[in-house]
Formats: C-alpha cells, sequence, structure tokens
C-alpha cells in the first residue's frame, strides 16, 4: 500500500491490477506497461487482471483512520476479475473497520454476491463524458448493493448529466499525461450546479484550472472527513 499523492485519498491499495476495458487514456495502463515484467505485472500481458496476495494484509499495518483508494491501478468489477478475488478483499476491509475503501468503476456492477459489502466501502463511477451513459451508470451504481456512492468527473473529457441526490460526494478533475486537456468551463459549471441544487460535497482536483474569481472547493461527506 502506497502513499499517494492523489488529493481526496490518503491511500493507493491494489491487491488486483489489471482491466480489460482499454481506454486510450488510462494511466494505470500506461504505468503497467513501463513496468511490466515487474512489481507483480506480467511481462507478456501487463495489464491482465491479476491478483497480488502479498498485497492483501496491507490495510490491516495501518492503524490511523485513513481513506484508501483500492484498486487504483485496475477495474474492480471486470469480468475476468473471479468472485473470489474481491471476497478476498472484502474480507479484509470488513477487518479494517478505521478505514473508509473507495472503489471506482467504469463497468457495470453485477446484482449477485455471495456476501453482504462492508459498511466502510464507498462505490463510485467514474464519466468523463466520451458518451451518453452517465445518468444510466450513476442509476446502476444507486440501484447496486453501495453502503456508500460517489461520482468522479475525471478526466472530464465531455459534458456529463446526472442526478446528485443519487450519490453522496462529487469529483471534479481534469486530464492527465501526455497531451492532456483541459475541460470546457460549461461542463464543470453544469456539474457544480447540480451538485449545488442537491447539497452535495464537491471536491475540485488541482488539475483543473479555474477561472478568476472562482473559489476551488474540497470538500468531502461528513463521514469521510478525517
Amino acid at each position: 500500500m502506497n502513499r499517494t499523492n492523489i488529493e481526496w485519498t490518503n491511500y493507493t491499495w491494489n491487491p488486483i491490477t489489471g482491466c480489460t476495458r482499454g481506454c486510450e487514456y488510462c494511466y494505470a495502463r500506461r504505468m503497467a506497461y513501463r513496468l511490466k515484467g515487474r512489481c507483480g505485472y506480467p511481462k507478456d500481458e501487463p495489464f491482465r487482471p491479476t491478483l497480488h496476495p502479498d498485497r492483501l494484509l496491507e490495510p490491516l499495518a495501518v492503524k490511523k483512520p485513513s481513506r484508501i483508494f483500492t484498486v487504483s491501478m485496475g477495474e474492480f468489477f471486470d469480468p475476468q476479475v473471479p468472485e473470489l478475488w474481491r471476497d478476498l478483499v472484502f474480507r479484509v476491509i470488513l477487518e479494517a473497520e478505521q478505514h473508509k475503501f473507495l472503489i471506482l468503476t467504469k463497468q457495470s456492477i453485477p446484482y449477485e454476491l455471495e456476501y453482504e459489502v462492508p459498511s466502510n466501502v464507498w462505490f463510485g463511477v467514474s464519466l468523463d463524458g466520451l458518451k451518453d451513459d452517465a445518468q444510466w451508470m450513476v442509476e446502476d451504481l444507486f440501484t447496486s448493493y453501495a453502503p456508500h456512492r460517489f461520482v468522479s468527473c475525471e478526466p472530464l473529457l465531455g459534458p456529463v448529466s446526472f442526478d446528485a441526490e443519487l450519490v453522496e460526494w462529487v469529483i471534479i478533475g481534469a486530464q492527465t499525461g501526455p497531451q492532456a486537456k483541459q475541460p470546457r468551463w460549461e461542463w464543470v459549471q453544469d456539474i457544480l450546479n447540480e451538485a449545488r441544487r442537491t447539497n452535495r460535497p464537491v471536491f475540485i482536483k488541482n488539475n483543473l484550472r479555474l477561472p478568476r474569481g472562482i473559489t476551488r472547493t474540497q470538500d468531502y461527506p461528513e463521514v469521510l472527513a478525517q
């Protein structure tokens, strides 16, 4: 488990890595290919879904209550991730009850599980604006078994529209990496207006440039604030 520069979390934890989705802008894929054959990334297919048993117990070594971005280098709900792997992760989360575990997905969340998701888990959907699927993804999240829900509009590459009453927290950020682009301000403003309408806290990442006179808010839901 690693300390991280991601502003809205304290640690990243990657007991599972890899994804079959294939997003062109994915920073995790770029990093996995740089590390192929090392650090547990397969040499032949660095970004194929992989379980890292040696990392499973890492959160138990951190006693101070923390926000932990879980599977930041992969897709927790990838079709090639066996249910057993998720079960192993949830068992550790259940034991590490002092922490909050945040899991972001771009996939549809399966509806049938053989266990209850621990109450210290937050499920989030990543909305980039490239497809008109934001509301559907948020509704899918809402009808799932998630104890807590959030959205991450990062990288924001197009307009997104969703009902913020269905989530507890909104994150907004720009693209990073080679040839990174800033979103149009009207896309950001639409999200801010919806968050204000529903009184949802908003965390604006430092990589998003703001117009003069606009205040950067980096707020958390009360249960996540530390």
